[in-house]
């Protein structure tokens, strides 16, 4: 399932915030209240693979094509994720990023 993000405590992306070190939970936390501005501002469109990944730091998984970031891996009350959400980035035949989307998974 693919889906746009809409977040009720949405707050203003920041790269360094976005790449901060520290415990898993609290920066995924941190990272799922910016991806929504992130994709609205447009702040990744138009820029090319390199400077991507300077804005957001080493993908999870990288292709020519596409890139994958780890948004929030949230967890209740037992070892299974409640949700994991991804925010992929689409590269063009150029290596400029087109497109940006997240997905959440169960």
């Amino acid at each position: 399932m693919v889906f746009f993000i809409g977040c009720k405590n949405e707050i203003k992306f920041d790269s360094a915030e976005w790449n901060k070190n520290g415990v898993d939970w609290q920066i995924t936390e941190h990272r799922e209240k910016m991806v929504s501005d992130l994709i609205k501002s447009d702040t990744l469109i138009g820029l090319d693979k390199i400077s991507v990944i300077e804005v957001l730091g080493k993908p999870e998984i990288e292709t020519e094509k596409k890139l994958k970031y780890l948004v929030r891996e949230k967890y209740e009350w037992n070892i299974d994720p409640e949700y994991i959400k991804y925010l992929w980035v689409i590269l063009d035949e150029n290596g400029i990023a087109t497109q940006c989307y997240v997905e959440k998974t169960k």
